[in-house]
């Protein structure tokens, strides 16, 4: 039984596309329609892409809707069951938490940072 805390939504700043726009929730999110497309490029600009789909990944519960980390429900659906199909629950748990840290410790540093 996993009993390892979710891991953290990323931190934004409020200048990410996601925070000052609703057009990363759809009514619907059908592969290749201008929305879709339009969502996920700005997404994939955000230096936090690749925490956001991994949060995202760890924390299916609260993305059930939306566009995070550059994928539609749809297609984190169909990540994570290949994840737990290869690594089982445990091991998916374990590798999205090392993914996570390890792309928290690619961040850029914010000046003055300590």
């Amino acid at each position: 039984m996993n009993t390892a805390r979710p891991i953290p939504m990323p931190l934004t700043t409020g200048a990410e596309a996601c925070t000052a726009s609703d057009a990363f929730f759809l009514d619907q999110y059908p592969s290749g329609s201008s929305e879709v497309l339009a969502a996920t490029a700005l997404c994939r600009r955000c230096p936090l892409v690749r925490l956001c789909l991994i949060w995202a990944l760890d924390n299916p519960a609260l993305t059930y809707d939306g566009i995070w980390g550059a994928t539609t429900p749809a297609q984190r659906r169909e990540l994570r069951l290949g994840l737990v199909r290869r690594l089982g629950r445990e091991g998916t748990a374990r590798t999205l938490r090392a993914e996570y840290r390890k792309s928290m410790a690619d961040l850029p540093r914010m000046p003055g940072a300590a």
